[in-house]
């Protein structure tokens, strides 16, 4: 079920108000602008294919991920989430229903509930993983300002940590000009309304990005609260400061998709890091220095009282080595110095903290669990990398490298025949060519 063309209609019923922009180095760029539903409808238009690759991975990333059917997953978010996004976030329902109405003008049929469901997967996934007594350990990232960097100006770097089919089907660089609120870019997966990656840049100077905050120990609350992904998107297009960006976050917070969220503006360059749990949250902000995620929060009475993390300082786990790593990196060894080639050195790192020796696997920045026997040679790990500054931040532009910070090359034939284990993902999974950094 690997990504098929279809054909679209030479006419659409509306105004197409989109373009697909650019297509290199595994990246696809679209333009789309207007009403909410117009804007929906060229994106569901536009990425139609891809759309159709989605609904055809959606079950099996269900099913790998979370052992749920496609079905049951929707049906629970038509009981949690369908009525809070239609009721509290009008214009980001109309946004999808727009996305379902141009996907099927060019012949691929998305409902509503599955754009719904599609958009609430990690609102979901960290409940489930309580069940599982596991934790969602996803992405490496920083930002920098000030004395911390070359210039004294904003860096921001960041890559994805997933499971390879949902970092292939993240290649998105969307451009949304909306009728309210300001301009916005961001990486995406087709049919999302925010990032989810995440990473995004807004045209009036306020960047972000975040970490996963793993081994939580609640359950969300979509009675008292709404979706991670309505409030992120209502910030990133509607925020004019980092106080706006952390209020839009943390009023009605369901605590789903706990998160390490780095934000900066750079007019100002002022950074912030804003963790929010259920009840328990972490705000800081500066003008000189560096703030990091990989996984841990960095607030202790988050970190005590919200999760089950005994990882933060073990440098045989992921979450530990990490720290460590960019700890040294970013207020040792490159403090002062950090520009867009050394956020691009440090985001690509494979230095094994456990061992004390460069080696691509499990705990790296630039983690490869696909190469490490511990993890199971699971198909999963760094899917690619991002930096920007704030030169290029003010126009809404990054560097990006698909596949993997480091540009390692994978082939799921070659891995099926060392782990057959795998072989149901051969289906689904496309190779990772070598790419190089572009911008994006």
């Amino acid at each position: 079920m690997k990504q098929k063309n279809v054909t679209r209609k030479n006419q659409t019923s509306h105004k197409l108000n989109g373009k697909i922009t650019n297509e290199r180095a595994g990246w696809k760029s679209i333009h789309v602008h207007g009403d909410p539903f117009e804007r929906g409808y060229a994106h569901g238009y536009l990425l139609s294919n891809e759309l159709l690759r989605v609904k055809e991975s959606f079950a099996f990333i269900l099913k790998i991920a979370l052992d749920i059917p496609l079905g049951s997953f929707i049906d629970s978010c038509k009981v949690k989430i369908n009525a809070i996004v239609k009721k509290q976030y009008p214009e980001l329902f109309d946004e999808m229903r727009g996305i379902s109405a141009g996907a099927r003008r060019a012949g691929v049929f998305v409902s509503v509930d599955f754009i719904i469901a599609w958009n609430s997967f990690m609102s979901l996934y960290s409940d489930v993983m309580i069940d599982k007594a596991k934790g969602m350990t996803k992405c490496s990232a920083f930002i920098a300002t000030g004395s911390a960097t070359e210039k004294g100006d904003i860096v921001m770097a960041h890559n994805t940590h997933t499971d390879f089919i949902s970092g292939q089907i993240a290649n998105i660089i969307m451009r949304v000009t909306p009728t309210k609120g300001h301009e916005f870019t961001m990486q995406t997966s087709p049919g999302l309304v925010a990032s989810s990656t995440d990473w995004f840049l807004c045209s009036n100077g306020i960047i972000g990005c975040e970490t996963t905050i793993a081994f939580i120990n609640y359950r969300s609350d979509f009675e008292n609260g709404h979706p991670y992904f309505c409030r992120i998107r209502t910030a990133m297009q509607y925020a004019n400061s980092l106080d706006e960006c952390r209020d839009y976050m943390m009023n009605n917070n369901a605590g789903d998709y706990a998160c390490s969220w780095l934000f900066g503006d750079t007019r100002s360059n002022e950074i912030m890091l804003l963790e929010i749990g259920l009840n328990e949250h972490n705000v800081k902000k500066t003008f000189n220095g560096v703030f990091y995620g990989m996984n841990s929060a960095m607030g202790f009475r988050l970190r005590s009282l919200e999760t089950n993390d005994v990882s933060h300082d073990d440098l045989n786990t992921s979450v530990g080595a990490r720290n460590s790593r960019l700890d040294y990196l970013l207020n040792d060894k490159y403090r002062g110095k950090i520009n867009i080639a050394v956020a691009k050195t440090i985001i690509s790192d494979h230095y094994d903290g456990s061992r004390n020796i460069n080696h691509m696997g499990r705990v790296n920045i630039c983690i490869h669990p696909e190469l490490d026997e511990i993890s199971g040679f699971r198909l999963a790990g760094c899917t690619d990398g991002k930096v920007t500054n704030s030169a290029m931040a003010s126009k809404m532009q990054s560097y990006g490298r698909f596949g993997s910070s480091c540009g390692r090359i994978f082939k799921i034939k070659d891995h099926v025949k060392a782990h057959p284990e795998h072989k149901a993902y051969e289906e689904y999974l496309n190779d990772f060519p070598h790419y190089k950094w572009v911008s994006i």
